[in-house]
């Protein structure tokens, strides 16, 4: 027996669709939703299994974790202008999903947001990204193609518009990182267990748990151009190298909980 799917229309004045009102219904083929909605919670469409068209309005300000797992039927989607960080989840195993449109207010993309959207065939990036994690979409060389200022090197993904390392997934222990990159991202290197990464003269930034959870007695050597580190940059497992008099080693005075060594040592 077929099932009877239907269409359904968000009420006007409904401000926020939260996990409990669409999650797991299985008989909506499309939602249409309102210029009032500011808000799609976390899970709020997941599950919903049928679910293969879906307007957003322009008004949305932020949509929840997982809002839209598992709705493996869901063909293509475009992110209003307003959103600034597609969170962890949102896409993931929509098997079906084949284009995807980020508006460029979009800066950060989290853990496993198009996780086993395998059926991706377009998917432009924003140019000002700062954070994308790894395992934010599959196979991210095949993208660059269309991506102009991003680059896949020696398993790091670059933002070359803004000089930031993305990510780093290759294999290799020990990392030189390329000269033209000037800031380290959010958890760019976090749980790669490397030996040794040896970043250069220009980097200016470390942002937060760039190097959490990489294993014991990683070396890092900073430069004397760093100017910010974040306070959760490290692991506290890591022994950082680097030159006395720089701000890194002012940096790694008031965080006693690191290990500094000099340069030279590495």
């Amino acid at each position: 027996m077929d099932l009877l799917l239907s269409d359904v229309e968000v009420s006007e004045g409904t401000t926020e669709i939260t996990e409990t009102t669409f999650r797991n219904h299985r008989l909506i083929s499309s939602i249409k939703i309102p210029d009032s909605v500011l808000v799609i919670g976390e899970r709020a469409f997941a599950d919903c299994v049928n679910l293969k068209t879906i307007e957003l309005p322009d008004s949305i300000m932020a949509i929840g974790k997982y809002a839209f797992a598992n709705c493996i039927n869901l063909e293509s989607l475009s992110i209003p202008p307003n959103i600034k960080t597609i969170e962890e989840g949102v896409f993931e195993d929509c098997a079906s999903l084949q284009s995807v449109s980020l508006s460029d207010s979009i800066s950060a993309i989290k853990d496993r947001a198009f996780a086993n959207c395998t059926g991706i065939k377009q998917l432009e990036l924003p140019d000002n990204l700062i954070s994308c994690a790894a395992t934010s979409f599959p196979n991210s060389p095949k993208y660059l193609s269309i991506n102009k200022n991003y680059k896949y090197e020696n398993g790091m993904m670059i933002n070359t518009a803004n000089s930031m390392l993305l990510f780093y997934s290759g294999e290799k222990k020990d990392i030189t990182v390329p000269a033209e990159v000037k800031g380290i991202a959010f958890r760019a290197f976090y749980g790669t267990h490397m030996q040794s990464v040896r970043i250069p003269e220009g980097v200016i930034s470390i942002s937060e748990e760039a190097f959490a959870n990489c294993g014991e007695h990683v070396k890092v050597v900073l430069p004397e151009s760093m100017e910010f580190i974040e306070n959760s940059a490290f692991d506290s497992k890591v022994d950082i190298l680097c030159k006395k008099g720089s701000y890194a080693e002012n940096w790694c005075r008031h965080n006693p909980d690191y290990h500094q060594l000099l340069d030279e040592e590495f």
